[in-house]
């Protein structure tokens, strides 16, 4: 996505008509609602550059809602040293590394990050969906041949059941969001998962990343953009152009309340509704919803389907995660098993840049080690923290936050030194040193 100052919070990069005078974006205490939207220009291949303001206005008024409590178990868990000792030095290895990165750290985050939330993974486990239908029911060219019957055998039990749509986000989600917002320059997240758990608009900046941070490659459930097609799968030439296809979504409650209605019956987030049929296992459509714009076209989810290319949708972002892998000076892998496009490009790119060095460090959160058949495979299972992401994830954050707030205390003590020495220098007295209190935390910073 292009880089705008001016995005709004509850439509962050939906372009939308103009916003009421007298809206004032640098003022982050005015309601969301009087943020100007962003402009409807949505190709660039400029690369984001993020601010720490951008950061904390993104999720808006949900700043307002962050509670000071905090899990003391996981607190505790987390300040514990990781079992495995490889894991743990690479941990460490990781937090220096991140902090260290300039251009950014970027994390690529896939189906194992969300097993703990209850959404089934992929490729892996007895309830895959990969193992059940993905590959025969995961493209457009399915969805046009019978809209309803791809609604109701693949779409809604699989990615908008009331098991998806409850879920909340991770230990290893909430873990990611702390090292996201204390680094917002830099640290930056791509995820393959279309559950939403990673957003911050949606769980609140303390369980959620920002959005200038946050790209959802393959889009998220619960919203829908035009199909160009009817019911019966027919091309409508009078329905949304191709332009308006691409760049526009809709929420739930965007769409024809009838419609809205039966898809949140369906998905069992509300009582059956006329439109609806019961079966013993959930309701089913008995027609797929329409698009509410064109209102001649059906709405197809807002999700990558495996024969699109990550153009084929603006929600998708694909300019800026480009972007984003040609700055990483350091790439985290999370819960993925480098079988989408995308984590195999990270992959490619990552060795074509800093040659001399063997390319960009990239770094492996799995409990599995990656395949000898990809990209950089031997030096990735070198590199692989080895284990559950939820125990893993939360340790990074605590050594990253540790380094950090040493980092901080060590700055402040020199800094107070500094001062000390040129007042004393302005008032014609000869200083050796710092006040010892000062003198003291500096070299015990520096020691350490």
């Amino acid at each position: 996505g292009p880089p705008n100052d001016n995005r709004s919070v509850d439509d962050s990069k939906k372009p939308a008509p103009a916003a009421e005078e007298g809206a004032n974006p640098a003022n982050p205490d005015e309601p969301p609602s009087a943020h100007p939207p962003k402009p409807t220009t949505t190709t660039t291949t400029t690369p984001r550059e993020w601010t720490t303001e951008d950061a904390n206005t993104a999720t808006g008024d949900n700043l307002n809602n962050i509670s000071d409590e905090s899990s003391e178990s996981d607190e505790a868990a987390a300040a514990q040293p990781l079992p495995d000792a490889k894991a743990e030095a690479l941990a460490a290895e990781l937090a220096r590394t991140i902090i260290n990165a300039r251009r950014g750290a970027l994390f690529v985050t896939g189906a194992g990050i969300s097993c703990a939330s209850g959404i089934a993974a992929f490729r892996t486990g007895d309830d895959a969906v990969w193992s059940k239908h993905v590959t025969a029911m995961g493209t457009k060219k399915a969805f046009k041949r019978e809209p309803l019957e791809w609604f109701n055998s693949f779409w809604l039990p699989t990615f908008e059941s009331s098991r998806v749509r409850t879920a909340k986000p991770s230990p290893a989600h909430k873990a990611l969001a702390r090292i996201a917002s204390r680094l917002p320059r830099t640290v930056r997240v791509v995820t393959q998962n279309v559950d939403g758990l990673h957003c911050a608009r949606l769980h609140g900046p303390r369980e959620g990343v920002a959005d200038p941070q946050l790209v959802e490659a393959h889009g998220r459930y619960g919203l829908f953009r035009c199909a160009g097609c009817d019911a019966t799968g027919a091309v409508r030439r009078d329905g949304c152009d191709d332009e308006t296809a691409k760049n526009d979504w809709y929420e739930l409650d965007e769409l024809d309340a009838d419609d809205a209605r039966r898809i949140a019956a369906a998905c069992g987030m509300g009582p059956a509704a006329a439109g609806t049929t019961t079966t013993i296992s959930q309701p089913r459509l008995q027609a797929p919803p329409r698009c509410p714009k064109c209102k001649v076209c059906v709405a197809m989810p807002l999700a990558l389907l495996f024969d699109e290319i990550y153009d084929a949708h603006f929600f998708f972002e694909a300019d800026a995660w480009d972007a984003w892998l040609d700055e990483a000076d350091v790439i985290v892998f999370v819960g993925t098993s480098f079988a989408v496009e995308l984590t195999r490009e990270a992959l490619r790119r990552s060795r074509q840049r800093s040659p001399q060095h063997g390319g960009v460090p990239v770094y492996d959160v799995n409990v599995q080690l990656a395949p000898p058949t990809i990209v950089r495979s031997e030096y990735l299972r070198n590199h692989t923290l080895l284990g559950d992401c939820q125990r893993i994830l939360p340790r990074l954050a605590y050594l990253v936050d540790q380094r950090l707030t040493t980092s901080s205390a060590a700055a402040e003590a020199t800094s107070s030194a500094s001062e000390h020495q040129v007042a004393a220098s302005s008032a014609g007295t000869h200083v050796s040193g710092p006040p010892e209190p000062s003198c003291s935390a500096s070299s015990s910073s520096s020691s350490s």
